[in-house]
């Protein structure tokens, strides 16, 4: 699976209602994205087409108390599937609070990350685009 920004769609089983998707950065094994009210961090390995990953997932803005990451902290979400070319087919599982639940997420990547340079400055992490 190439390194890039993917933007990803997740539906869930077990009847509960999951957030409709947002943007991962994959890059060197480090998965970091998220979405409306949530931001994760993670790793992952892709080799000859199996995609397997583990991420966190926190929240960055209060959601609305009916919904699924309402007062979740630390949610681990394991991951597995296929992928070729731009595309990966995913299920998983992730456990809030006591609750174990399935899930199926499609990867697709929007752009590349070539020119694209990631150094630390005093604390603070800064990202540069450089043209070709």
């Amino acid at each position: 699976m190439k390194d890039g920004l993917y933007s990803f769609t997740v539906k869930g089983f077990d009847g509960v209602d999951w957030p409709p998707g947002g943007v991962l950065v994959l890059r060197n094994g480090v998965m970091l994205g998220g979405g409306p009210f949530t931001y994760f961090t993670g790793s992952y390995s892709a080799k000859h087409g199996i995609f397997k990953g583990e991420l966190v997932v926190n929240q960055h803005t209060p959601p609305p108390s009916g919904h699924l990451f309402f007062n979740a902290e630390d949610v681990g979400v394991g991951i597995t599937g296929t992928y070729e070319d731009d595309r990966a087919e995913l299920s998983g599982t992730a456990l809030i609070g006591k609750r174990s639940l399935t899930l199926q997420v499609t990867l697709l990547r929007l752009t590349d990350l070539r020119g694209v340079q990631c150094s630390r400055h005093k604390g603070a992490t800064s990202a540069t685009i450089s043209g070709g």
